[in-house]
């Protein structure tokens, strides 16, 4: 893609007019046509003088004023002191910096490390001063069962269990399966899990054992 300057440049030759011409057409001193052309905008004033030159220039040598203007705003912008700059350099400034470096990944690794410490340390302060869970499966409150109950659920697989005050086993997972024999009549059934800081959580199944 052309720059303005060499889209004014060629536009001047082609009418055949030297600079020193178009300066004097235009009053616009030679040597910043020739900065114009150049594109070497170091040379030149600021911004709004440059594109009272633009316009001037190219309605002089017959090119749309607005046309060149685009050109140009599409290639350079301006800087707080109104001087011409590629518009790069304006894109590179106002491009947000990534918030992820070296010095935020260590402190995202120590946050996620710290995290998880206090999790693990929550967790095993939970284990010590509340009662482990119990969860009864069978049977229900109020079942009519046979004379050889068949008591299970699930518990901390820490825990210690008692089911009528027999300790029975727990395995990996947490569950435990215990069958009992019951005499006729209505019966309790009392199923204690205690941790090992002596927390311990009692439930009880009340059944009515049919002969």
């Amino acid at each position: 893609m052309k720059t303005v300057g060499e889209i004014l440049k060629n536009a001047r030759l082609q009418k055949k007019l030297t600079r020193r011409e178009l300066a004097e057409k235009t009053k616009i001193d030679a040597k910043y046509l020739k900065a114009l052309e150049d594109n070497d905008f170091n040379k030149l004033p600021e911004a709004a003088f440059v594109k009272g030159f633009i316009r001037n220039y190219a309605k002089m040598i017959g090119v749309d004023p607005q046309q060149a203007l685009a050109v140009f705003r599409r290639d350079y912008d301006q800087d707080v002191k109104g001087q011409v700059i590629p518009r790069s350099l304006t894109q590179q400034a106002i491009k947000p910096r990534s918030l992820w470096t070296p010095k935020t990944t260590v402190v995202g690794v120590l946050l996620v490390l710290s995290v998880a410490f206090a999790s693990y340390f929550f967790f095993q302060y939970r284990l010590l001063t509340t009662a482990p869970p119990l969860k009864i499966e069978s049977p229900q409150e109020k079942e009519r069962v046979k004379a050889a109950v068949e008591v299970s659920g699930r518990t901390d697989p820490q825990a210690t269990l008692t089911i009528n005050n027999q300790q029975v086993s727990i395995d990996p997972d947490g569950s435990f399966s215990q069958s009992l024999i019951l005499p006729e009549g209505t019966r309790t059934i009392t199923i204690e899990s205690t941790s090992r800081s002596g927390k311990s959580r009692t439930v009880q199944r009340t059944v009515q054992v049919e002969p």
